[in-house]
């Protein structure tokens, strides 16, 4: 299955780079700290972006959450994120903002497609600029390549298609804030850690979409 792996990551990056002129990229991880015998967990994530493919820095993410599994398929998380922001170009005017956020995460499958259900909901606080409130939902869909199913050495594909509506916004904002379109080849490297390498087009308001090559991890660390 290493061989369908490479095969797909090699067209979707071939894909992106069609869009050579407007390819965004990000070096993402996504983490968990579970506990053995607990329900409550940790929630890690960092995320480096760019404006171009390898330069022109967009921003840098950091967060860190509380995590309580309300039932085995509903997990909460409340947290908090730092987030450095610079404009495209120069020059930069770079900013930060400090977010508070809650997650509520519902989890089932259908046949061997595990799907997930994500609603977000953020406080930002944006350096020099009025309190903003957001609202986001995600769906994703995970699908295996392979018998392995989501074990180590499965590949799979991974979806997703997320809308932002802005609450509280100061104007001259709209309601509709963005949405994301997700699509990537995944490789199961162990059955705690996973790789994607995807593209994701977003469009923020009535703006022209944009394509941004994403290579993702996904961790889990189990702790007993």
């Amino acid at each position: 299955m290493k061989s369908t792996f490479l095969f797909l990551a090699l067209a979707i990056t071939g894909i992106g780079f069609s869009y050579a002129q407007q390819l965004e990229s990000a070096l993402l991880y996504y983490g968990q700290t579970k506990f053995d015998n607990s329900r409550f967990g940790i929630y890690h994530e960092a995320q480096l972006r760019d404006f171009q493919f390898g330069g022109d820095h967009n921003q840098t993410l950091i967060r860190v959450g509380g995590q309580y599994q309300i039932k085995p398929f509903l997990t909460a998380v409340l947290g908090y994120g730092f987030i450095y922001s610079e404009l495209k170009g120069a020059p930069n005017a770079p900013f930060n903002e400090h977010r508070i956020f809650q997650d509520f995460v519902l989890t089932h499958a259908i046949k061997s497609t595990l799907i997930r259900h994500r609603l977000r909901l953020e406080e930002r606080f944006i350096e020099d600029r009025d309190f903003y409130g957001r609202a986001r939902y995600c769906l994703f869909a995970d699908i295996p390549l392979s018998e392995k199913k989501f074990n180590a050495g499965c590949t799979y594909l991974a979806l997703y298609q997320e809308v932002f509506i802005n609450a509280f916004q100061p104007e001259p904002l709209k309601t509709f804030d963005r949405n994301r379109i997700y699509a990537a080849v995944g490789y199961k490297v162990k059955d705690n850690l996973g790789i994607q390498l995807g593209s994701m087009l977003q469009h923020v308001g009535s703006n022209k979409g944009t394509f941004q090559m994403q290579l993702s991890f996904h961790h889990v660390i189990n702790v007993k």
